[in-house]
């Protein structure tokens, strides 16, 4: 097939997706991500359990949805990615505004760049450990050890490109048969293998002393400090200026429900983030293992568990590993298509193919930069302003995405004014989950100052 058949094709799959909740699952998918599953459980129960999760309910309501819609919004008025879609909305060809799409771009390059190592090397060299054996009968140090070596090993980069290829296949698919199909698939059946494990868990003896820890409100523990960490958590799950929304936007017809749609996705994100503590925290407890969060919890802390499990645990730490992949794949997955997108259409001689290559070869050469920068890395010993390689990546990415978000804020209540913000929201929805007059002023006034605090957390969390 030529490029310009090809071109044709790409055009004709981005008038929409082929369903209602295959938008849903595929934005979802994308929100997933293994943060929600190595973070957010370890935060709920160290700031206050129930009243931890009430504040950031109430977070994902104030600060989530609101970026979630403008992102969204704007990409679907466009129906364009983000670099070329300002100078589309500003009716130029070339504004200071296309700075949202770089922002976008830096920030889930970036992001999905060490993703592929984290979830294609790490977890899917866990996945083989496990299933094999290699990782029974070893100490919790002996288990750090092993994480140790592997994570900056070459022999990770293996799986790693397994992962790769799978992302190709993927993203040369197309939008419905690619993005859609496999974003509709993996998304229920996370839940599903959550919601057997999270019953397992909690019959455990000892387990309900875990869910205590993790769900009775402590506001005792409620501090300034950690409702901001509960803002910045609500940010990256959701993953607002990562791109991906935009382009996921352009993807979606105009009339389209899409603030109800938007709500459904986010408390799906939601949803498994709750159920992933569910799952792990009263298991941890049943064992007298300790939570903790991060790469430690999932590689380090839970093969503990598994051991602790007896013959079930290998089962179990199949399943819940396999969950894993299944987050960050399709999180990867929504974030390369994003990337595929903003090449594609600033640039009519480049075939689906031939950007989904570049960007999936990108990637994973930059992953393999981030992957020896971990553990016994070749490079893991270099810092810059302080920072190993990995977080001063992740800071870079992190101000993007919040300088990204406010630059979009900026645009809607500058360029655009309320009222035509409002009207490209609500469209010709019949649902009551609409943007109302009452919000402007929450929109206009309140909601830039929630964002500059969230960028004054986010640059605390790194200086």
């Amino acid at each position: 097939m030529d490029y310009k058949k090809e071109r044709a094709l790409f055009v004709e799959q981005k008038r929409g997706f082929a369903s209602r909740v295959g938008f849903i699952f595929s934005m979802a998918a994308f929100c997933v991500g293994i943060g929600n599953l190595w973070k957010f459980p370890y935060m709920v129960g160290n700031n206050g359990g129930g009243a931890f999760l009430l504040i950031y309910l109430i977070l994902v309501v104030l600060v989530g949805i609101p970026g979630f819609i403008i992102e969204v919004t704007l990409g679907r008025s466009s129906q364009l990615s983000p670099v070329r879609a300002m100078a589309k909305l500003e009716g130029k060809k070339k504004t200071p505004w296309s700075v949202i799409g770089w922002l976008g771009v830096i920030a889930i390059f970036i992001i999905v760049s060490y993703a592929t190592m984290i979830v294609g090397g790490w977890t899917g060299g866990y996945i083989w450990k496990i299933a094999t054996g290699a990782m029974k009968g070893l100490s919790a140090e002996e288990i750090g050890a092993t994480f140790g070596s592997f994570s900056g090993s070459p022999v990770s980069l293996i799986f790693a490109a397994i992962e790769a290829l799978l992302l190709w296949l993927c993203l040369n698919s197309g939008i419905k048969k690619g993005v859609e199909k496999v974003c509709s698939f993996l998304l229920p059946a996370l839940l599903a293998i959550m919601i057997v494990l999270s019953v397992y868990s909690n019959t455990l003896p000892g387990a309900f002393e875990g869910l205590k820890w993790y769900l009775i409100p402590d506001f005792s523990k409620v501090t300034l400090s950690s409702v901001a960490a509960a803002a910045c958590q609500v940010f990256f799950s959701i993953g607002i200026g990562m791109c991906c929304t935009f382009v996921y936007g352009s993807y979606s017809m105009q009339s389209k429900d899409m603030p109800q749609s938007l709500t459904l996705t986010a408390l799906l994100d939601t949803l498994v983030a709750v159920l992933a503590g569910i799952l792990v925290v009263p298991a941890l407890f049943a064992f007298g293992i300790e939570p903790t969060s991060g790469p430690s919890l999932i590689f380090i802390t839970l093969p503990q568990l598994f051991n602790s499990m007896g013959s079930f645990g290998t089962v179990f730490g199949l399943l819940y590993m396999v969950c894993v992949f299944f987050a960050g794949f399709t999180s990867i997955l929504g974030g390369s298509e994003a990337l595929v997108a903003v090449i594609c259409d600033g640039n009519s001689r480049w075939s689906r193919r031939r950007a989904a290559t570049l960007v999936v070869v990108g990637q994973f050469i930059f992953g393999i930069v981030f992957t020896m920068s971990f553990g016994t890395g070749a490079i893991s010993k270099i810092s810059i302003l302080g920072l190993g390689l990995f977080d001063f990546a992740d800071f870079i990415a992190s101000l993007c995405m919040c300088l990204g978000t406010i630059f979009m804020l900026a645009y809607v209540i500058f360029r655009w004014g309320f009222k035509k913000f409002q009207d490209e929201v609500n469209g010709e929805t019949r649902s009551r989950i609409r943007i109302y007059n009452w919000m402007k002023g929450y929109i206009c006034y309140v909601y830039p100052v929630v964002l500059i605090a969230v960028f004054y957390s986010i640059m605390r969390m790194y200086f």
